[in-house]
């Protein structure tokens, strides 16, 4: 086989989270007659092995600090629960879609090949943690977005009792469609892949049905509600703040304004890292494409294109769990009520009895 002939065989497009990338790691390509690595590839596999323990060390303490902290609380408030809830997503995504290929670029083993349950277990619990952190983050959003409209309505609506309704809707909803994954994905992938669809027909529906479902569960549909909420929600601060300023009146800020500006910047940092792998999604299968005409006519370059678009594809897959990982970071700074009961717990103190992240 011709090196044109291999290049389009194993330019092959993963969807994102389990790890959106070229099949690198199942090619055959010993009998390639120039060199594979290059400044790319060898960067690629340094950032993987450096990386993700940082990530998995500082997300894990964070976000089991968060959970720690929300569970002395004498009340736990709604916007409370879905933090909580967020710091769990958050940890399972971590444990799911990062370990398994920090371990493999590490000591070459890929755990989801050790057992078929395990390959499916693996791949449905990253996209599912994904796509629920997501709409955690919308879900939250969309809570303060209600408080600052309706302050006086705010106890009907935004209690403890209906924001776990709610958390749970999401969670079925969210493991309900991708009942997909588990059902088509196999340890013995189609065409001798491994931990991949098991059919010609499941693999079509993977890139041309799935990749979009996933991609509008993830991003494309959380990324108006978020920008919407959140131009709300600064408008309605910027207009109590104006009544404040003409009424002399100071009370409510101390209040609202620190859990708004939280939101905020969970927003914002949920905007930052996930933005750049959703553009690699939609601009990736184009280069693809690109690539694959090119190798018919000067394969060294197309090769060397392709590990270009391989490397860029992993920096935006590892900043994109920076969202994952720094959501503790955020409280830490944005909150005085959060740091207030975090000493508390360090120092073995009892909780402090203020309500964290209250309306």
């Amino acid at each position: 086989m011709d090196a044109t002939t291999k290049f389009a065989s194993n330019v092959t497009l993963i969807n994102v989270t389990e790890q959106e990338t070229f099949d690198a790691t199942s090619r055959d390509v010993s009998g390639w007659d120039y060199p594979l690595d290059s400044y790319y590839e060898n960067t690629r596999v340094l950032l993987w092995k450096v990386i993700p323990p940082i990530l998995i060390s500082i997300g894990t303490i964070g976000n089991a600090v968060t959970i720690f902290v929300l569970l002395r609380q004498k009340k736990i408030t709604s916007t409370a629960m879905f933090l909580f809830a967020l710091a769990l997503s958050d940890t399972l995504i971590l444990f799911s879609a990062l370990l398994p290929h920090w371990v493999f670029y590490t000591w070459g083993v890929d755990i989801r090949l050790l057992s078929n349950p395990g390959c499916k277990a693996i791949v449905y619990l990253a996209y599912c943690s994904t796509q629920l952190s997501s709409w955690l983050i919308v879900a939250v959003t969309l809570e303060r977005t209600a408080c600052v409209l309706f302050p006086h309505k705010v106890k009907l609506g935004c209690s403890p009792r209906n924001a776990g309704l709610i958390i749970v809707t999401i969670v079925l909803a969210v493991f309900g469609i991708n009942i997909i994954i588990p059902v088509i994905f196999d340890v013995n992938g189609y065409n001798g892949r491994t931990c991949t669809p098991s059919t010609k027909e499941y693999y079509d529906i993977w890139d041309y049905v799935y990749g979009w479902i996933d991609f509008t569960l993830r991003f494309g549909a959380p990324f108006p509600l978020l920008l919407i909420g959140n131009v709300i929600i600064v408008v309605q601060l910027a207009r109590s703040r104006s009544r404040r300023q003409r009424m002399n009146v100071s009370g409510q800020a101390r209040d609202t304004r620190p859990v708004s500006i939280l939101m905020i910047a969970l927003c914002v940092l949920f905007l930052v890292t996930m933005t750049p792998m959703s553009v690699c999604f939609v601009y990736i299968p184009y280069q693809r494409e690109r690539l694959l005409a090119l190798a018919l006519v000067d394969p060294y370059t197309a090769w060397f294109g392709y590990l270009y678009i391989q490397f860029l594809n992993d920096v935006t897959i590892l900043l994109s769990l920076f969202n994952a990982t720094f959501n503790f970071a955020i409280y830490v700074f944005s909150g005085s009520k959060f740091r207030g009961e975090l000493r508390s717990l360090l120092c073995c103190k009892a909780t402090q009895g203020t309500s964290l992240f209250g309306s």
